[in-house]
C-alpha cells in the first residue's frame, strides 16, 4: 500500500538510524530493495575512499532521492532479498561499504555490508520463529 504524503516525509525526517530499523524491518516484509542503475552499474559514492552503494527500501524513496538527488540518468532498480545477502559478502571481501536509505542531502547510515546482513538475518530468523 503506498504510503500517504505525510507517512512519506515523516519516515524522511527520521533520524539515520531510525531510517536504517525502517529500511531493515521493510527489506525482510518486502523481500526487496532498491538501487540506482544507470549503463555503468549500480550508483555509488565515495566516503573515506569508499565506494558505498545507496539502497533504499521502497520505490518511492528511490524516485525521490532520484529526482531531488539530480540522478537524472538513472534508473530505479529492485534487487532480490536473497540476492542482497549474497552480494553483501561480495561487498565485504571488495571493501564495500552501504549506504542504508539515504536522503537527497545524502544523510544516511553507512554500514559494514557484514552488519547489514546480521541485521537482515536476525529479523528474517525472528520472523521465522514467530510462524
Amino acid at each position: 500500500m503506498p504510503l500517504t504524503y505525510t507517512e512519506f516525509t515523516e519516515i524522511l525526517r527520521k533520524k539515520p538510524e531510525n531510517r536504517y530499523k525502517y529500511f531493515v524491518k521493510r527489506a525482510v516484509a518486502e523481500e526487496e530493495v532498491f538501487g540506482l542503475f544507470d549503463d555503468e552499474g549500480w550508483l555509488m559514492l565515495e566516503q573515506d575512499d569508499k565506494d558505498v552503494m545507496l539502497l533504499f527500501p521502497d520505490l518511492e524513496f528511490a524516485e525521490y532521492f532520484r529526482k531531488e538527488g539530480d540522478f537524472d540518468d538513472f534508473r530505479v532498480e529492485n534487487l532480490d532479498l536473497i540476492e542482497l545477502m549474497e552480494w553483501l559478502d561480495d561487498f565485504k571481501n571488495e571493501g564495500l561499504m552501504v549506504a542504508a536509505f539515504p536522503t537527497p542531502d545524502f544523510l544516511s547510515v553507512v554500514i559494514q555490508p557484514e552488519t547489514l546482513k546480521t541485521d537482515i538475518q536476525e529479523l528474517l530468523d525472528r520472523e521465522e520463529g514467530e510462524e
